[in-house]
Formats: structure tokens, sequence, C-alpha cells
């Protein structure tokens, strides 16, 4: 269960593993005080292009993409 607190912001950053370290390290402040709701997307292996620290404090959801027979059915 996902509580969203009054005042705190979603964020939506596609492509996050384009992010600089620098850039990812920024958002840990605002996702640590409960600021900001952070949601972001990756082609990538987030192990390996999101850094460590920024990792233990979401939770990653891997999405795979939809067989043919799945597209008939929907």
């Amino acid at each position: 269960e996902i509580k969203k607190s009054e005042g705190q912001i979603i964020m939506f950053i596609d492509e996050i593993h384009r992010y600089t370290k620098t850039q990812q390290d920024a958002l840990l402040p605002h996702l640590e005080n409960g600021t900001l709701f952070l949601i972001g997307s990756t082609t990538e292996n987030p192990s390996f292009q999101v850094v460590p620290a920024l990792l233990s404090r979401v939770h990653v959801v891997r999405l795979n993409s939809i067989d043919d027979a799945s597209m008939d059915t929907i």
C-alpha cells in the first residue's frame, strides 16, 4: 500500500538511468524526508545504472512484455 501525504510531490522520471550520479543523489534528501514520491522508468538494469543509495530507498517493479496471445485476449 502506498500512502501519499499532503504536500508530497509525485515525480515521474523517464529513462532515469540517464541521470548522472550527482543528479540521482540530489533526489535522496527529498525521498528521505517524504516530500518526494518518485516513479522512475528505465530500459536498463537498475542494479547497474541507478546509484545504490537511491535503489535502497525505492521499490523496483519489473514490467514484462505482453505476448501475442495475451494481446489477443485483451
